[in-house]
């Protein structure tokens, strides 16, 4: 798989300012979730850089706005990202499995 390249979809404390004084809290824990993506995704054959592209993109339009983003731990948002991966994966090789 080629290297899947996040930096241009992160976001800063500029991005975030719905979340006025957590802003920085905010888009680091956002970023948190997007490098978990990558990680995960780079762990399977499942995962092309556009699908890639495609969940990093939702996942960023979901929590721009989402309180649950600063009041969740870092290590709880990217635990979500690890089973939300997994589960898309395990999802699409069902597909192809029903098609097949």
């Amino acid at each position: 798989m080629e290297i899947f390249d996040v930096r241009p979809y992160l976001v800063s404390i500029h991005d975030m300012e719905f979340f006025e004084d957590d802003a920085e809290q905010a888009a680091d824990n956002l970023n948190a979730m997007l490098y978990a993506i990558v990680r995960e995704a780079e762990t399977s054959d499942y995962w092309d850089a556009e699908k890639i592209e495609q969940l990093v993109s939702e996942v960023s339009d979901m929590w721009v706005r989402e309180l649950g983003l600063i009041e969740s731990e870092v290590d709880e948002l990217e635990d979500y990202i690890t089973h939300l991966v997994h589960r898309i994966e395990q999802d699409g090789q069902n597909e192809q499995l029903d098609e097949g």
